[in-house]
This record gives structure tokens, sequence and C-alpha cells, in this order.
């Protein structure tokens, strides 16, 4: 959180709908105010979704009956340890009420030249086959759907083949918003037995001269799709095919809620992007550090109407501000990133799926209390092998080797009760260089205390967060002996540079009279001094602002680094003062978050 928000705390169905085709793989549509999603079931099949040990078990299998117009799927949710012949039973009665119904209707529309009686429907009497022989009645459920088990379902003269726990997609969503140049992905994807990875998708767009037309055209495959200014109008759909090994699961489909927009131009980090065009490799590796503005923080009227009035409110809602992050963390083709202030479901649904499809992992911890937002850090795993991953919440560990005795040392209870109230996180991850198999790096990433009147305690974080991972990395030297272990502590400070956190990092001390401690004098610490022995500086100096709002501007953000292991090969230039100020300040529409993302390549110090 940046000191621009710190007004905000001081003062105070889906319809489902059946669609009969010709065609030889019948589909289903069900349709919502939004989305139009197809399920598209082969006849002679039937889906079983059980795991063992549950209750239940769910069946879907999809029955057609030229004669009476039929073409539904059925699905059934039943206990698992029922019997055979009460599964069976029910099948019976819902096909038999959909012939009866259908049967009426089309008495109906004979207009009485046909009679009830000659429009017979045949006795629906179905059964449960185990390698072609029937199962007993009494078997329960259970113990009939296993795995390579070879079961098949008759129903009227239909044989459908069981297909046991196959890969599913349970449900499936394309955003409302969708911007030309930028990316677009499943607003939601969720599924049985197989995941992002395994699944194959295909996107498609529709003639936009012709919208009413069913004129899909292929336009890319995979989970990202990048829509292109030319599409602006048009529809998008997207078909996910469900697998996991050998297995196929029914193919499904979503059409876009609405067409294609333009997007808000050209952005000025596609102008950094000219100083990040190609990957790195051997012993450089890129790193940025970035605080995206957390939804929490601008879903609100007064947000909107106090905070950030000069941002368009569409351009404060996460929908939009997502795809504008994503473009430009894609953009820089870093090695590493560290984020602040992620919300936990922008990790889940939005970062990790779409940079896993261009060789990212990422990890994610939430801040203490009932904060929704924390920190992640995101790391190519072409580059790196992940070792450890740990965090902690500050005030919940004040013994942390280390940092205890200065904890100690503090005798103003008023400081600790507010130290120890706070939400603050630190997290650390230990990656292995894969193109350098010799060396460590232990990547920290905190987001500190914003108050404007809390000095003492951000400098106390700091100190906390630089032993956090001092400790990560010693106990990773012991671990790994012959291994070269450096540290690199990323984040939002909330400190300017003139205060002692930058002090204390790059010139290894902070003094007892040091004005930080006297921030609030009712909770002023006296008689403690802070140090420490490694060398460490900012990797990417101190640019003038890196969080830039209509009431405050200045350098928040730093990426420090140990200068005795690592050396700056690049600072990917900042925005200009000028791209800064033409939407009054940040947000905007071209810029995604208060906060300016900050980006620099490191080089291993092979010298050392």
């Amino acid at each position: 959180m940046s000191y621009a928000r710190l007004q905000y705390y001081l003062s105070k169905g889906t319809f489902l709908t059946c669609k009969v085709t010709n065609s030889c793989f019948p589909k289903i549509l069900f349709r919502s105010k939004h989305q139009e999603k197809k399920l598209i079931l082969k006849m002679n099949e039937a889906f079983v979704r059980y795991d063992e040990g549950t209750d239940n078990f769910d069946v879907t299998f999809r029955y057609v009956n030229a004669e009476y117009n039929v073409n539904k799927q059925f699905n059934f949710n039943r206990k698992s340890d029922s019997t055979v012949s009460n599964f069976l039973s029910r099948v019976d009665a819902n096909v038999s009420k959909v012939l009866s119904a259908k049967k009426k209707k089309k008495k109906r529309k004979s207009k009485g030249e046909v009679l009830e009686d000659d429009l017979p429907v045949a006795e629906c009497k179905s059964a449960l086959l185990s390698h072609g022989l029937p199962i007993e009645g009494d078997a329960p459920c259970r113990s009939v759907f296993t795995p390579n088990a070879d079961v098949s379902l008759v129903l009227l003269g239909s044989v459908y083949s069981v297909k046991y726990n196959a890969p599913w997609v349970s449900n499936i969503a394309l955003p409302k918003c969708i911007l030309a140049s930028f990316p677009t992905y499943p607003s939601k994807f969720e599924t049985y037995h197989t995941s992002q990875v395994e699944s194959a998708f295909t996107w498609y767009r529709n003639n936009k001269s012709k919208p009413n037309a069913n004129d899909w055209q292929e336009a890319a495959q995979g989970f990202v799709y990048t829509p292109k200014v030319e599409e602006i109008g048009c529809l998008l759909k997207l078909q996910c095919v469900p697998k996991k090994a050998d297995q196929i699961g029914p193919t499904v489909e979503v059409t876009s809620p609405s067409t294609i927009e333009a997007g808000p131009g050209y952005c000025p980090f596609e102008t950094r992007h000219l100083f990040t065009r190609t990957k790195l490799s051997g012993n450089c590796f890129r790193i940025v550090s970035y605080n995206i503005l957390a939804d929490l923080y601008t879903d609100s009227s007064y947000s909107r109407e106090e905070l950030f009035p000069y941002c368009p409110p569409y351009a404060l809602d996460i929908d939009y501000r997502k795809y504008l992050i994503l473009k430009e963390l894609i953009g820089y083709n870093s090695d590493i990133i560290c984020l602040q202030e992620v919300d936990s479901k922008i990790f889940q649904h939005d970062l990790l799926p779409t940079l896993s499809t261009l060789d990212y992992n990422g990890v994610f911890n939430r801040k203490g209390g009932t904060v929704s937002e924390g920190l992640s850090t995101f790391f190519n795993i072409h580059r790196f092998q992940k070792l450890n991953f740990e965090s902690a919440v500050l005030s919940q560990n004040v013994d942390l080797p280390g940092f205890d005795q200065t904890w100690k040392s503090i005798t103003n209870e008023k400081f600790k009760e507010r130290f120890l109230c706070r939400s603050t996180a630190v997290q650390a991850t230990t990656l292995l260089s894969l193109d350098n198999l010799s060396e460590i790096l232990v990547v920290g990433n905190t987001h500190l205390y914003f108050h404007p009147d809390a000095d003492h305690i951000r400098l106390l974080q700091g100190y906390y967060a630089l032993h956090y991972v001092r400790n990560v990395a010693n106990e990773v030297q012991k671990k790994f002996p012959d291994h070269n272990v450096s540290i690199v502590l990323c984040g939002d400070f909330n400190s300017v540079p003139e205060c002692g956190i930058y002090q204390l990092m790059c010139k290894k001390q902070v003094p007892e009279d040091c004005k930080d401690w006297n921030s609030n004098p009712e909770e002023a610490v006296h008689s403690v001094s802070l140090s420490h022995d490694m060398s460490f500086a900012s990797a990417c100096g101190t640019p003038e602002y890196t969080n830039f709002t209509k009431g405050f501007a200045d350098c928040l953000d730093y990426i420090y680094y140990q200068t005795d292991r690592l050396q700056v090969e690049q600072v990917i230039p900042m925005p200009s003062t000028e791209e800064l100020t033409e939407y009054t300040a940040l947000p905007s529409v071209v810029f995604p978050s208060d906060h300016i993302s900050i980006c620099a390549d490191l080089k291993w110090n092979i010298t050392r």
C-alpha cells in the first residue's frame, strides 16, 4: 500500500435449453446472460466420475431418438452404495419421461390424424454389462464403476461405452472484456482428471461482416490468445479438448459474451519493452519487481471518487487492468518476477495460468490476518529450479534469529504493540541456476507497512526481512556447501531513499539517532542501532518515481542485490514525467497500477 491510499484508511443461469442438430456428434447448448457453452458428446459414450471412497458418483450421456426428435444430455448424481437396479430404474424413469413428453407433443402436432395409441413409446429397460454379460442388479455401483473395468450401458438398443474418470471440463468461461493487442484467456477453467497443460485449446473468430452467421475461422491454438487490431468487432470462440495421457474427454466450446474491443493504444511500458526484446541466458538473468495494485484497494466508490478520481472507473476495474499487467510483464522477458499486492484470485485465475504457458512457475502467500492480497514470485523454469519456498508474517515470529535480540532491546510497548498488529509478510524463494549449476539465488520479496508516521515500524520490518532472507541463505549454504548462495531482496518498501531502510541496506548500519526512530513521538525507539555485514546496493538506483499519484510521488520500490556476488548489466529505463502525467497520474488507462515496475539485468560475479 502506498502513501496515496492513506486517506482511505484514515477516513473512516444458467438456463438450460436443448439445441437439436443433425450432426453425428449432437451438441447441447447452454445459454446464460453472458456466454454460450457447448458440451459435445459422442452418442456412444457414457462418462462416469467417481473417486473411490466418496459418497456419490456422476454419470453423463447423450440420448438421441430421431423418431421423437429427442437430443438430450442426461446427468445423474447417485449414491455410490446404491444398487445397479436402483441406478438403472432412475435412468429408465428419466428417459421414459422425456420420450413420453415428446410423444404427446408429436400427437398434438398431428392435429388428430394419428391416435395416441399409434405412437407407442418403446419400454425403457436399460442394463449394465460387464464384458458383454449383465451385471447383477443387487451389486453396489461403487463395485461396478472402477478403473479399467469393461462396462457398457445398454439403453433402448443403443450401447454406450462407459468411460471412467475421463478428462472433463466442469466450467469454462471467457472474460467480459477482450482487448485487441492484449492477451486474453479463459476467465474460468475448472476440470476433473486433467489440467490446463494437458488439454488442447483452439481459438476461433467469427466473420464480423456476417455476425449472425455460424462462420468461424480458426485464429490460434493455445490457452492464451492475443487478438489483432483487425479483429475488433469479432466474437471469439474457444474450443477445449480435455486430455490426460491417452484419454480424451468430451470437447467443450465457449463463445465470448462480447466482441473484441479496441485497447488503450500504445502504452508507455511498450517503450521499455524495446530494451527487453530478447531473453537472457548464460551468466545473466533479468528480474522485475512490481506492486500491481490489488483490486481490494480500487473496488470501492471511495477509491473511484476520492483516491483515484482522475482514473476512469473502467480503467480501475481489475478485469481491465489485469490485461495491461500481463502484457507488461510478458514483454519484459524476465527470468524472475516479484509482485506485491497480488489478489489471491488474480494469482490463481490469471497470473499463474497465463504465465505458466510461457514456462513460468510461481508461488504465492497472503499477508497476515484476513487480508486477501499478498506476495507472489515467478521464475522461468528453463533458467531456474525451485529448491525451496517459505514465507512468514513478521508479527508472528519476533524470535527470528538475528532479529530477536534487537526486539528485546526495544522498551517502548506502544511501538511493539503497533508492530505486532501489522499483517506485513516476507517470502523467500530458493532457486538453482540451470545455466550455472554452482549458483543458488535466494529471492526475497516483501511489502512493508505504508503509514506516513511509521518510518520506525518500516525500519524494523526491513531489518526483519533482511535477517529472514539471510537466515534462509545460511541454511541453504549448509545444505549445499559447494554452491555459491546469493541474495536479492525485492519489494515495495514504502520508504524513500532519504529514510533509514535505504541506509540500512546500502551502508550496512542505522545509528540510534536516526530520525526514523522518532517518526511517531509516542512510539519513539531509543538507544537502538541496526547493522549487518553484507554488501547491498539498489540495482535500479533511486529513480525519481516508482509511485506516482496525484497526492504523492516518489521512489518506494527497490531491487537490492549483493554487490560482492552480483553485478548490474542493464537497468530498464523508467517512463518519463510527461508519460506519467499524460492522464494526470497513476493508475490510468495506460498504467494499470499506481506503482511503476522496476527491472534490471544482473550477472553472476564469477570472478569472486
